[in-house]
């Protein structure tokens, strides 16, 4: 497949002293749906926006669509490329089929053209029946959908995405999640940005793990948790952890199989069943255990692994 965003050594520093982006290499192939995974601050936005033109970078080579990030915003194929802040992108006091009106005319898109393109996203990303509502009465989850779709509006060759689904209740992330499934089918390139694990588990087929400025892990998905965790892990939450539960555990498993989340204890190894048997065994142990489970490895235990810390803080 041709690559359509190839970074090659970018940095992006603020201040003279603050590393937002510290030696960032990616590419990017046309039609992959990559999810940027890590903990606010990790750089997932500055690494988005130089993706899209919108920064340069203090140092650092990338081509994005044929051009160089310098050129992007000067040349036509800024057409074909669409980002979507976290922040909603709507005129508020517009309504829904004003505002992607507004979006099209400012892509030149011809008359009639627009008027097409306009109605079939109304209908198939289920907005027709909004249409003439002012979008700053739309619910929350609708809002962000406008701002999708209002991305949409250009038929982009790459999406890009920032924290789609983040401040949203259950039902309306739910509903934006149908949405970005249903953008998946289109065979366009799509990156996500995200601090929520599920999300990016259930929307991409490659997940980069970001922290602190620069890229950790970069695979998929299930290929990070057979390397890094394995499928599953032993689950251990304790009423408290000192010293002598720490020294008791490292006469059960091995410290770098271990990773701390808060009074949690995640165990990876290959026989989780006599570990978890073990500490059973060892009451002085086993008295100071709330619950002890083995369960399906996630993309925040690979985070954890890695890092020693959650994506949440």
């Amino acid at each position: 497949m041709e690559v359509v965003i190839s970074l090659k050594n970018i940095s992006e520093i603020y201040d003279n002293k603050i590393r937002a982006l510290d030696n960032v290499s990616l590419e990017v192939k046309a039609g992959e749906t990559i999810g940027l995974l890590g903990p606010n601050g990790a750089g997932k936005t500055t690494l988005m926006r130089i993706i899209a033109g919108q920064l340069q970078p203090s140092s650092g080579e990338g081509i994005v669509l044929g051009k160089n990030l310098r050129e992007l915003l000067r040349s036509e194929e800024r057409f074909k490329l669409s980002y979507v802040p976290q922040e909603n992108i709507f005129w508020p006091n517009l309504s829904v089929e004003e505002n992607l009106w507004m979006m099209g005319a400012m892509y030149k898109i011809p008359k009639r053209e627009l008027r097409d393109r306009i109605k079939k996203l109304l209908e198939e990303y289920e907005l027709w029946e909004v249409r003439k509502r002012l979008a700053r009465k739309l619910s929350g989850g609708m809002q962000k959908r406008l701002s999708i779709v209002m991305g949409l509006i250009n038929d982009p060759e790459i999406l890009i995405l920032d924290e789609p689904t983040t401040g949203l209740d259950p039902a309306m992330r739910a509903s934006v999640i149908g949405l970005l499934e249903k953008l998946n089918s289109l065979g366009k390139t799509i990156l996500i940005s995200s601090h929520i694990v599920e999300d990016i588990e259930r929307l991409c087929e490659r997940v980069v793990i970001m922290d602190r400025g620069r890229i950790i892990a970069d695979a998929p998905p299930m290929e990070l948790k057979i390397k890094i965790t394995g499928r599953e892990v032993l689950e251990v939450l304790f009423n408290e952890i000192d010293k002598e539960v720490l020294e008791k555990l490292g006469r059960i498993a091995e410290e770098r199989d271990m990773a701390r989340a808060g009074y949690k204890i995640i165990i990876k190894g290959d026989d989780l069943i006599a570990l978890s048997n073990e500490i059973r065994n060892d009451k002085a142990l086993y008295e100071n255990v709330i619950t002890l489970s083995i369960r399906k490895s996630t993309l925040e235990d690979v985070f954890l692994f890695l890092t020693g810390r959650l994506i949440g803080g």
